[in-house]
């Protein structure tokens, strides 16, 4: 019966780190399946080695994760998975444009502002918050900042 607790718990810990390099969660929960029935056979049938047998499958799991996070990025589907350019700004990407020239603009609250809400600027609607204060819809108010899409404002 030891072999068979040993050659369950050496499985179990050799699928968890198959698990990094074919990604499905097959694998991975096959091997805790393992573990798990490797363990319990020690308590149940080897009372003697029991406590060995866990201390080896938790130093064992923690290696294979240890060992799996190291060399997955090394594999063409970790690298895959990793960004391998920074983004840098003024790039060829723009989250979102700041148009600066609402800037002192003047409208009018189109929803209640609580303080986030839509306004109305030049026929525009635009969504905006202000810095805190409740602002009641139809209320006139200025465009204070612009930050991206973040149009702050405040009360006439």
């Amino acid at each position: 019966m030891t072999v068979w607790i040993v050659l369950l718990g050496v499985l179990g810990v050799a699928l968890i780190m198959t698990e990094f390099f074919m990604p499905g969660l097959v694998m991975g929960t096959l091997g805790v399946i393992s573990l798990l029935a490797s363990g319990i056979m020690a308590v149940i049938y080897e009372r003697d080695i029991a406590i060995f047998v866990i201390a080896f499958e938790v130093f064992g799991l923690a290696m294979a994760i240890a060992a799996g996070m190291y060399f997955m990025p090394r594999t063409r589907a970790g690298r895959a998975l990793i960004l391998q350019e920074s983004s840098q700004l003024g790039g060829d990407w723009v989250a979102a444009e700041s148009d600066t020239s609402l800037v002192g603009e003047v409208g009018e609250a189109f929803t209640t502002l609580r303080p986030a809400g839509t306004i109305v600027v030049n026929n525009k609607r635009i969504g905006a918050v202000t810095g805190g204060d409740f602002i009641e819809e139809g209320t006139a108010v200025r465009v204070v900042e612009v930050h991206g899409n973040r149009v702050v404002v405040e009360r006439v």
